[in-house]
């Protein structure tokens, strides 16, 4: 008998464990180096010499992320079949000598490299083609950094940000990443001993700008739904939730409808629509004319408008 048979849903909530993990280790190098450069100017080599320092951290993210991917892959598996997962030959499989059964972690798993083949053979809808190439690529990478110690392979804190919404969207395309992320720092190990998560909205707020500055046009588009072309305005929300952790401009949300006379802010980090009143600033050097019914704020300049 086999016994312990995983779930796919324990399986995706794993997947998503090692893509929070991984996150957590690049995010917090680059909040790092931005609340550094906030204080006083950091030159071209001691930038260098962070990242030199923080190399191989940010490859175990990428070997983190990579088990991540494989873990959310088995999950897939596992809804039609456990069995999908067992690898060799019957006459290799462990005995079960005392007959109390065996448990099904004792199976060899089948290779990483086989994933996608048996999910695309036992699957009716195939993985993207796109992500097959992204797998591909990252476990090529994986495996470098796993058994080699080469001085070439160089993976920056960006690089493993951008596979991170890469695999979630491919694989998590109806779930939005900056709430599985808010929903890990909720249930943080230290919310259990500290009681608090007020700073939590705050967190969320910056790494998210931090990310947003720093992708394409087109990343943006894709991943949070916002488009560059568009005026960016502050987030009255996460503005004032920014200022219980560290103070911020997160000016990363959009009309919308993108019209004159909108009376609607998106914001990605909250995902929802603000309230606003189309009327001009009460600052004389401002010119917005979006005002938050919520805050009361410009969502232009950010004072209070009262």
């Amino acid at each position: 008998m086999i016994k312990d048979i995983p779930t796919s849903e324990e399986f995706d909530s794993a997947a998503k464990a090692q893509f929070d993990f991984a996150w957590d280790i690049v995010i917090s190098f680059l909040l790092t180096l931005e609340e550094a450069k906030g204080y006083s100017e950091v030159d071209e080599d001691d930038e260098k010499a962070f990242w030199e320092t923080a190399r191989q951290r940010i490859l175990t993210s990428l070997i983190i992320a990579q088990q991540g991917v494989e873990l959310a892959i088995k999950g897939k598996l596992v809804a039609i079949s456990p069995y999908l997962l067992i690898s060799g030959n019957h006459s290799d499989w462990p005995k079960d000598n005392d007959g109390t059964g065996i448990s099904f972690s004792e199976f060899r798993a089948i290779d990483a490299q086989d994933l996608v083949k048996v999910h695309d053979t036992v699957h009716e809808e195939k993985l993207d083609s796109g992500f097959s190439v992204l797998f591909e690529r990252l476990r090529k990478l994986r495996n470098k950094a796993m058994h080699t110690v080469d001085k070439e392979l160089n993976v920056s804190a960006e690089d493993v940000v951008l596979i991170l919404l890469d695999v979630h969207e491919y694989l998590y395309a109806n779930e939005n990443w900056v709430a599985t992320r808010r929903d890990f720092l909720n249930n943080s190990a230290a919310t259990h001993v500290f009681f608090d998560t007020d700073h939590v909205e705050g967190l969320v707020a910056k790494e998210f700008l931090t990310v947003f500055n720093f992708l394409k046009p087109a990343e943006t588009t894709r991943f949070f739904k916002i488009d560059r072309k568009q005026r960016l305005y502050l987030c009255p929300e996460c503005k004032y939730e920014s200022e219980k952790y560290d103070s911020i401009e997160p000016k990363y949300a959009v009309l919308r409808p993108n019209e004159s006379d909108s009376e609607y802010l998106f914001c990605f980090v909250c995902d929802s629509l603000h309230p606003v009143e189309r009327k001009d600033c009460s600052q004389d050097e401002c010119p917005g004319n979006v005002i938050s019914v919520e805050y009361d704020v410009c969502c232009t300049c950010g004072k209070n408008h009262g």
